[in-house]
């Protein structure tokens, strides 16, 4: 059976997360993480491409766009928000491993989930998604001090009423329509998102063990950069193919970083996301 749109699930006794699900019940499932900042909406096309093979889940993180705040006193570091996806999956029925894509700042998150539940993975794709080993070298710590710095300016400046001012003229990145496009610019008006998106950068702690870049190449791996935000590396591909039997690494220099999940790079990614599924599926189904 079709499940189509959008809901509140709650995933913990009165604490509710907003998703968009799409495809069949019992198809292999898609969870897409959007980067810093990001939403559900940011993963549109992606979901549009893949939702009649595949059960497509994106979601608002805690404190995010329409979901609800983080548990009183809860830091949003990327192993919790690994956890905060087990709990999603838990609620909404899913029993078996699932591909897990990230744009941006959630390859972060795609670090700890491979480290804390590869159980629940078949695959990983990174979507010009920044990665450990880069946020540990110290050009990009300085940059990521600076982005601490933008973050907290972003979230005084929504506390004194300018982010509603700002969402009006957001650019269109993602080409977006209707309620999509309407939640995009409704997130970026709110300063309870700006305060979030903020207090999640600040959590990021390069020295965790669950950030082992060690991890993610252990599974069928898929890497699509474009801009100098992407730390992953054709390295990481190659570890991945040698150690699961699929590493693929592409770069689109001429993309931007949100062009590059629209038209016929979500098809590109989709089509990526197709191969991990039939490789894994193949893995462990007995030849005739």
């Amino acid at each position: 059976m079709a499940e189509t749109g959008f809901t509140h699930i709650e995933i913990e006794p009165g604490r509710r997360v907003h998703a968009c699900i799409e495809g069949s019940a019992g198809a292999p499932v898609i969870l897409y993480d959007a980067g810093a900042y990001g939403i559900y909406a940011d993963g549109w096309w992606l979901k549009e491409a893949l939702k009649t093979d595949f059960r497509v889940c994106l979601y608002d993180r805690a404190g995010m766009g329409a979901s609800d705040p983080l548990p009183p006193g809860q830091t949003p570091s990327p192993d919790w928000h690994a956890e905060e996806m087990v709990r999603l999956l838990d609620a909404i029925g899913v029993d078996g491993p699932i591909i897990l894509v990230g744009h941006s700042m959630a390859g972060l998150r795609l670090h700890a989930f491979a480290t804390l539940f590869p159980g629940h993975l078949r695959g990983l794709v990174f979507v010009d998604a920044v990665s450990p080993r880069v946020a540990k070298a110290p050009v990009t710590y300085f940059g990521h001090r600076q982005f601490n710095w933008i973050a907290k300016a972003t979230a005084r400046g929504a506390s004194m009423g300018l982010a509603d001012m700002a969402a009006r003229f957001a650019p269109n990145h993602f080409k977006l329509q209707g309620k999509p496009r309407a939640d995009q610019v409704a997130a970026l008006a709110s300063q309870r998102h700006h305060d979030t998106a903020r207090d999640e950068v600040l959590a990021i702690d390069h020295k965790a063990d669950y950030l082992d870049g060690g991890a993610v190449v252990q599974f069928p791996l898929a890497i699509f950069a474009c801009t100098v935000v992407n730390g992953m590396e054709p390295a990481d591909a190659e570890a991945a193919r040698l150690n699961s039997g699929y590493g693929w690494y592409g770069r689109f220099p001429r993309e931007n970083h949100m062009s590059i999940l629209v038209d016929v790079y979500a098809e590109a990614i989709a089509n990526r996301i197709r191969d991990i599924h039939h490789h894994t599926r193949a893995a462990v189904t007995p030849s005739a």
